[in-house]
């Protein structure tokens, strides 16, 4: 019998768990051992997310900081291995090993150990420790060719010639990392998975887009050359350069590693695409894959922590556009705008010039500012809604240049757990009728505060919480309050002077319905790219490219764009419970403090930490 790579992969995950099973850890130390084991292995795997929290090499190992994540078959079905194990080491502690301080985390943990066991079920597409299930290796969001330039220029830091050592290694193993998921591709379109064509148009101007880039002025190449130059500032007119001769030798290595292994990988992967297209069709759901209704299912209780099926979470959200549309209906008519749906009259709102940037500098610099400034006036408001707020500060930044084109309109990326970068809200300006005045107070409410930033950052403050809390992460949870971030601008008043905000405001929470009922259209009723983008169109009256990018998202991430009104709807949920509970004993403050003081969880044991709430005594 001839062994698979898959074959040799479940054999040592059979052995270890065999050669280091949970009875081999004593009570009452066992729970805690066990996480410690799990976020070692976790980290030491992922040399990229040891750099992106700030972990030292204690945990990641001598030499992380030179290394990138293996990105090869083997070391994918090893992880896929490893989330089996620990759900198994889980399931097999005895009741003795978990103190009843533990059981909120052990259901984290062991929620978490369940879905990521279950996602794993499926040998194809990305699969990591706390990423969700993405079913295409290729595509312009987070495949290797886009991931690892914003990687190493926005979380590698060159703060010493030591970090631009480490830099140039890192760079030496990027065209082994976009060879790797180049196979990967090919043996998944060997056994039938290919991705749409139209994702993979949008990789293939992604991959186009760094091989029509001089290899001295891409991303790779900046990052060096920009943090080199912030150590060792040119100096004045005559006199002598205080960069050491190594900086310019590094400069030279990271050219000559551009040009001779970067750029002909992605000119492979570039070739591979254009061979897939040739077999892909326009398909735009995972209906149409082997397996798909259950890889679609998987990937639901994934990013919702629900057991809803696709049937109901399409129900659910066909209701939730009609409610939203009514109140955004109101809100219209309360400005004078009464001819047309709510979404053409937001469509013809949003193209007018008083509600738009210049598609300038300047007009960039602008859409910069009024966030900035949105920022501000919310931060004013926060001490009268929350007892804390992060200590890690937030910048606001524009996309890259080299990632406008496959990027999403907005994103956050945490601070690292030691505190020494920021949090950092991106903003996409590739395009100024994207980014309408009207939309850009709830942009700051939902990655800023009291949203992502907010929350996220403050989860990872929670040090008496294990690592591994720490480090993950549940969608329903984190995009679910991110959509109530929204609701709390409402209410704690940002919009009464700004009615016409409040219109991007309702707008984005009839988004987040409506891609309940695009998202499951597309994956389990069998819609079309076209029907998605035309019913999109429809009720939320948003510009084309925006409504384009947020398809193809969908398509690329199936599930994910369920989570947000979800997980809104349950907080929401759970407050009022709160209320009718406590009565004159509910305080907003309290209720705000147990959500995010026990960091992120699933709906449902957030909801059983909720209802286990007691205020403390007022002070007297």
């Amino acid at each position: 019998m001839t062994l698979t790579r898959r074959d040799l992969a479940l054999g040592a995950s059979a052995a270890a768990l065999a050669a280091c099973g949970p009875k081999t850890v004593p009570p009452p130390m066992a729970f805690d051992s066990l996480l410690d084991d799990f976020a070692r292995q976790i980290v030491s795997d992922s040399p990229e997310l040891a750099t992106t929290a700030g972990l030292g090499g204690d945990l990641a190992g001598a030499g992380f900081a030179a290394r990138l994540d293996d990105r090869s078959a083997l070391a994918v079905d090893l992880r896929r291995s490893a989330a089996v194990r620990r759900l198994a080491q889980l399931d097999g502690l005895s009741a003795t090993a978990i103190a009843p301080a533990q059981a909120e985390t052990f259901a984290v943990v062991r929620r978490h150990a369940a879905l990521s066991a279950a996602a794993a079920q499926f040998a194809f597409g990305q699969f990591s420790a706390f990423g969700g299930p993405t079913p295409y290796m290729l595509n312009p969001l987070d495949a290797a060719f886009a991931a690892l330039p914003d990687f190493l220029s926005s979380q590698h830091t060159i703060a010493s010639l030591d970090n631009a050592e480490t830099y140039v290694a890192r760079l030496d193993q990027v065209g082994r990392a976009i060879d790797a998921e180049t196979g990967r591709a090919r043996a998944d379109a060997n056994a039938g998975v290919v991705a749409p064509s139209f994702v993979l148009d949008a990789t293939a101007r992604g991959l186009a887009s760094y091989l029509q880039t001089p290899p001295n002025t891409g991303p790779y190449y900046a990052a060096l050359r920009d943090g080199l130059a912030a150590l060792y500032p040119a100096p004045a007119p005559d006199q002598p350069s205080p960069a050491p001769a190594r900086a310019g030798q590094l400069l030279a290595q990271a050219e000559r590693i551009i040009t001779n292994a970067i750029l002909p990988a992605y000119r492979r992967q570039y070739d591979t695409v254009a061979a897939l297209r040739a077999r892909s069709g326009d398909n735009a759901g995972v209906w149409a894959l082997k397996d798909g209704e259950a890889y679609y299912s998987s990937a639901l209780a994934w990013h919702t922590t629900t057991a809803l099926t696709a049937n109901q979470i399409h129900d659910q959200g066909v209701k939730r556009v009609v409610e939203v549309s009514a109140q955004l209906d109101i809100q219209l008519r309360a400005l004078g705008q009464m001819q047309g749906t709510p979404g053409e009259r937001m469509a013809a709102l949003s193209a007018e010039p008083r509600f738009l940037y210049e598609q300038s500098d300047a007009g960039k610099a602008q859409a910069l500012s009024d966030l900035r400034g949105h920022l501000a006036a919310i931060n004013a408001r926060l001490p009268n809604w929350f007892a804390r707020q992060p200590k890690a500060a937030l910048e606001i930044a524009p996309v890259a240049a080299f990632a406008e084109a496959g990027q999403t309109g907005a994103y956050y990326q945490p601070p690292s757990l030691d505190g020494k970068r920021a949090g950092v809200f991106s903003v996409n300006l590739r395009d100024m009728r994207e980014l309408p005045k009207l939309d850009m107070l709830t942009l700051v409410a939902h990655e800023g505060a009291p949203g992502h930033h907010f929350q996220i950052a403050l989860a990872q403050e929670q040090t008496a919480l294990p690592l591994l809390r720490r480090l993950m992460s549940f969608n329903a949870y984190t995009e679910g309050w991110a959509l109530y971030a929204e609701q709390l601008a409402d209410e704690m008043g940002c919009y009464e002077n700004d009615p016409w905000s409040r219109l991007g405001y309702l707008r984005w929470r009839l988004w987040r319905a409506a891609r309940l009922v695009v998202d499951t259209g597309l994956h389990a009723l069998q819609w079309t790219r076209a029907q998605a983008v035309q019913y999109l169109r429809d009720v939320t009256g948003d510009a084309l490219g925006t409504i384009e990018s947020e398809v193809d998202r969908y398509c690329v991430w199936p599930g994910q764009a369920c989570a947000y009104d979800l997980g809104h709807a349950e907080i929401v949920a759970m407050r009022e419970a709160a209320r009718r509970r406590l009565g004159a004993k509910f305080d907003i403050k309290g209720f705000h403090d147990v959500v995010l003081s026990g960091g992120d969880m699933p709906l449902d044991v957030l909801a059983r930490r909720v209802a286990g709430w007691t205020p403390a005594p007022a002070r007297s």
